[in-house]
């Protein structure tokens, strides 16, 4: 996963202060774009859950799931977001327009686990992937931004992420491996794939921004 971020470019030109600021913040803003429907993703784990009476801990893991959406609500991360959002200078994220990379990975979770083919472990693996992913994430985010941005406030909201995606990621992991009879291999695998893809989002919007820039 540490890999993962240092090998790309957004985060290494991130880390380092070498983005330009109005391409920082057209990643960010297709971030929330993205965030704004990752509660869907969700939806397509519940969907994809075995049925009660089976050695699957299906009980746990809609618990699991239906907490993370609650603490979404209840803890208002959405409106944190906007308030990260306008300390970064966006203060009208309704009017951000989504890049095709955007919708395409938005609706790529979907695609994918939907597929009659794709179990709902892998689907609950590939998940937690993109839970652990964000601790990393999050924190070369806080460090560029206060350190090398000038952005103190609304930081909150990747600090708070910080520490619960991990506690999301070895719930869902540790649910997952106890009732899977398969290759455990398989289970790896999507986690590692769904680091990659989401790490590769963030390359591929400011991959496109930068060019947009350039040809402006």
């Amino acid at each position: 996963m540490k890999e993962v971020l240092a090998e790309s470019s957004f985060f290494s030109d991130l880390r380092d202060g070498r983005a330009g600021v109005e391409a920082v913040r057209e990643v960010f803003g297709q971030y929330y774009l993205w965030r704004n429907q990752f509660h869907r993703w969700f939806g397509v784990c519940v969907v994809k859950s075995p049925s009660f009476g089976t050695r699957f801990d299906t009980s746990f893991v809609l618990s699991e799931l239906t907490e993370h959406i609650d603490e979404e609500i209840s803890g208002d991360h959405h409106g944190m977001a906007v308030t990260f959002l306008a300390a970064l200078g966006v203060e009208r994220p309704g009017d951000i327009e989504a890049l095709p990379v955007t919708v395409a990975y938005s609706e790529s979770f979907l695609l994918r686990y939907l597929d009659p083919d794709r179990s709902g472990e892998e689907a609950l693996s590939a998940l937690a992937g993109r839970e652990i992913v964000a601790p990393a994430r999050n924190r070369i985010t806080i460090d560029a931004l206060a350190g090398h941005y000038g952005v103190k406030a609304g930081l909150e909201f990747f600090g708070l992420h910080e520490e619960l995606e991990v506690e999301h990621f070895a719930s869902l992991w540790n649910a997952v491996v106890s009732g899977y009879s398969a290759d455990e291999g398989e289970l790896v695998e999507a986690a590692r794939r769904e680091i990659r893809e989401h790490v590769a989002f963030w390359d591929d919007v400011y991959a496109e921004v930068s060019r947009e820039r350039v040809d402006a």
